[in-house]
């Protein structure tokens, strides 16, 4: 077993346990101001389970790594917030997560999405890998992009959607047997309109264009393969 499923199981219980303690993502609370002093990113994402269908996942925290050259990046994570939450709002039912989070300007990494999917008895794990490079970026808001991920089932040694562990509950939910492919789009006119929509703050912000890369499988399987 590679240490990296390890690692994710870690990582899933440490963000469970202290998801009250995570920050919010910006803009979750009433009467909300917009702040200025630092960089807001912007994004969509969309998760499906297209492998076990009863299954689907509920985006918990989307978790990030500052990137200052130490041995030891920060990792930070923020919580999804039900007021970024639209669900049905595409074509097959999936729910939308319009995430947004802020950072320092210095350079990030978007390293994934942690999930939960819930149909009785069972409560399986995902994890998103992303691993990309947040553009960097001047104070404002910015649009990185529309996030689609959809959970296929595993073939040869592919990451896989989740952890192991718990047996029952990843195997039956698809997250240890699946794995995701994902697109990252320029979805920004219908995108900006649904936040603008959604969070007063930024009826009147101009949003910066700044797109991630497109992602890369082959990273993602060396992350999990190497750590």
């Amino acid at each position: 077993m590679h240490r990296a499923l390890s690692l994710l199981t870690v990582l899933f219980f440490t963000l469970l346990t202290g998801c009250s303690i995570a920050p919010r993502m910006p803009l979750s609370e009433d009467g909300a101001i917009l702040d200025t002093s630092k960089p807001l990113y912007l994004m969509s994402v969309v998760v499906k389970n297209e492998y076990k269908q009863r299954y689907q996942p509920r985006i918990l925290n989307v978790m990030l790594t500052k990137n200052d050259g130490s041995n030891k990046p920060e990792h930070r994570a923020f919580r999804m917030d039900d007021r970024g939450t639209i669900a049905p709002s595409t074509d097959d039912g999936s729910t939308t997560y319009l995430v947004r989070f802020s950072t320092e300007q210095a350079p990030h990494s978007l390293v994934g999405l942690f999930s939960v999917a819930q149909a009785f008895p069972l409560s399986p794990f995902y994890f998103v890998p992303l691993h990309a490079d947040i553009p960097k970026s001047d104070k404002g808001v910015h649009y990185l992009g529309s996030v689609k991920a959809v959970i296929r089932e595993r073939k040869d040694g592919e990451f896989r959607a989740g952890p192991p562990a718990p047996l029952i509950d990843q195997a039956v939910g698809g997250a240890s047997s699946g794995t995701f492919d994902i697109e990252i789009a320029d979805a920004y006119t219908s995108d900006i309109e649904l936040f603008k929509k959604t969070f007063a703050p930024l009826k009147d912000v101009e949003v910066n264009k700044s797109i991630l890369g497109q992602w890369d499988r082959a990273k993602a399987q060396l992350y999990w393969e190497q750590n």
